[in-house]
């Protein structure tokens, strides 16, 4: 099922007009303020927050293909977008129509160039699960085996393409129009999901997937991995080992097991940690739709489709992190959340240190009864830090991020009393047997402690003689003054602006009342030119500083 020129074009220009609609809306928000009250204006645009998303999320289940998948990743992205936004994006996951068996089962026969009867004893018609990119079937293999088959949907790679073609296309117009890119790293964002969505599409990839996370959890019983049938598996159809179990989110049904749903959260999360700080190699799809328990408790993990990886060094970090958390040492995990990047440079460590304390203790320590906690508000205080207060997501982190967002739920609705810094422990002391462990990381910042105390006493001497001999001098920042000078100079330019375009307004309303009609469009398409300029001298350099918390979040906390 291949698509033809026009139905592509056709289809790439109807993804653009999505997204510069869409664009628009917000755009013009800068033009209409000028005749509406402020109030007004932000009224408006969490109207738009929300009407947006919902016609983003209705378009992309009536196209299909990657603009689900682009839905999904934004989604998680909660530096970007605001919690309405996200809401209507969620549900995408669950508006997935399904292929006609007959198209599936042409893709399938198609790869195997015979007939699916050849190959297995019997394929049930109706999908067991339909996601964006494939759908899977159960079957029979002809050894009597239980399967489960995922198959690409047909012509899901054309549309890939196209797709991304006009995403790109987009991310060109807003970096031209816009100074987006000064906050998020809009480029690599893109790099990071087409790279990871091209790599969905390959069904071989995903076999070896599974097979290193199976080989990780290969001594752990309690974990299971469906096993890889490699002669029925091609890059576009993966046959794999039929796993039953119980939906990991069906509480209620893991309690009639008789299975105890706080051992599933504690195996569950144990599960996570291991594969971020110690695998280095994580399933990056924790969804309820992939994790199942058996009756004797065991944790089944399936699709691994979408995975991440972690490199050493920022292993290390992420451990330091850890161990920063587990010690309640807030100021040190500012420092580290600035070097792996959640943290811009201008933040303020002591500030974010403190409504990060309040935060991550309501949220991961003990102490506090989750029943009587006030959760709506630990989310919006959450809601409030992550927008107002200069955090971001790096590029890199944004699928371990959607992970770990969907395992904390996961997590606490399994087991609302769970302590997820306890957890962490266990794996904290077995990473410090290793001879690049915890410990040898705490070695080598005792020796760099060390030396430093060597060295300071000299160099204070040599400070101290110097401020005798008067031969310091103190510098001061001028980035303030800086500043609104810069102010300064965009308004001028910005009213040199807006007198041009007023006076080319007026002449084209000259030229079109005397009948001058093409004369006064040239100068309506002119307008143009001071439009631009004066949106771009409007916009200031993006600054975010961190405000204070409100008053409930920086209550005094007895954490003894």
């Amino acid at each position: 099922m291949k698509m033809d020129f026009w139905s592509g074009l056709c289809r790439f220009l109807t993804v653009i007009y999505l997204f510069i609609s869409i664009f628009w809306s917000f755009y013009s928000l800068r033009f209409k303020k000028l005749w509406h009250r402020s109030n007004w204006i932000e009224e408006r645009r969490q109207e738009l927050y929300v009407l947006e998303a919902r016609r983003f999320r209705h378009t992309a289940v009536k196209l299909g293909g990657l603009l689900i998948k682009l839905g999904q990743f934004f989604s998680t992205r909660v530096d970007i977008l605001p919690q309405d936004s996200i809401r209507e994006l969620s549900g995408l996951q669950d508006e997935v129509e399904a292929v006609p068996f007959k198209d599936i089962r042409h893709v399938a026969e198609t790869e195997f160039s015979r007939p699916l009867e050849e190959i297995y004893t019997s394929v049930e018609e109706m999908p067991l699960a339909s996601a964006s990119l494939g759908q899977v079937h159960c079957a029979v293999l002809r050894n009597g085996e239980g399967a489960a088959i995922k198959i690409l949907r047909p012509g899901i790679e054309q549309l890939v393409d196209v797709d991304l073609k006009a995403v790109r296309r987009f991310i060109d117009f807003l970096k031209l129009f816009t100074d987006l890119e000064r906050s998020i790293d809009i480029d690599a964002i893109y790099l990071e999901f087409s790279d990871t969505l091209r790599a969905e599409l390959d069904y071989i990839k995903e076999g070896h997937n599974a097979e290193t996370i199976g080989a990780n959890f290969a001594d752990d019983p309690d974990v299971i991995v469906p096993r890889i049938y490699w002669e029925y598996t091609t890059r576009r159809v993966l046959t794999m080992e039929f796993m039953g179990g119980i939906k990991i989110s069906n509480y209620q049904e893991i309690e009639q097991a008789g299975v105890s749903r706080k051992a599933v959260a504690s195996k569950l999360l144990q599960t996570y940690i291991q594969q971020i700080l110690i695998d280095g190699f994580f399933h990056a799809d924790p969804h309820p739709g992939n994790l199942f328990v058996t009756s004797d408790g065991k944790l089944v993990l399936i699709d691994f489709g979408m995975v991440g990886t972690i490199p050493p060094s920022l292993r290390e970090i992420l451990v330091e992190l850890v161990l920063a958390l587990v010690k309640r040492d807030n100021l040190q995990v500012v420092s580290y959340l600035k070097r792996i990047g959640f943290l811009r440079y201008n933040a303020d460590n002591e500030l974010v240190a403190r409504a990060v304390g309040i935060l991550l203790e309501e949220a991961l320590g003990a102490g506090t009864d989750p029943y009587s906690a006030d959760w709506g508000q630990f989310l919006t205080d959450l809601e409030t830090l992550l927008y107002e207060q200069p955090f971001q997501i790096p590029a890199q982190f944004t699928f371990m991020g959607r992970a770990l967002g969907t395992l904390y739920g996961l997590c606490v609705g399994l087991d609302p009393d769970i302590n997820f810094l306890d957890e962490a422990k266990p794996y904290l002391k077995e990473m410090g047997k290793g001879e690049q462990g915890l410990w040898s990381i705490i070695a080598e910042k005792a020796a760099l402690l060390g030396s430093s105390l060597v060295e300071i006493p000299p160099v204070a001497e040599k400070v101290l003689r110097r401020m005798d001999r008067g031969e310091i001098s103190l510098k001061l920042p001028l980035s303030s003054l800086e500043d609104v000078i810069d102010a300064h100079t965009r308004a001028v330019k910005v009213q040199t602006w807006v007198i041009l375009w007023g006076m080319v307004m007026a002449i084209a309303a000259y030229l079109f009342v005397n009948r001058y009609q093409e004369l006064s469009i040239y100068c309506l398409y002119f307008s143009l030119l001071p439009l631009y300029f004066i949106s771009k001298y409007s916009r200031a350099p993006r600054k975010r500083h961190f405000k204070a918390p409100p008053p409930h979040m920086i209550r005094q906390r007895n954490q003894n």
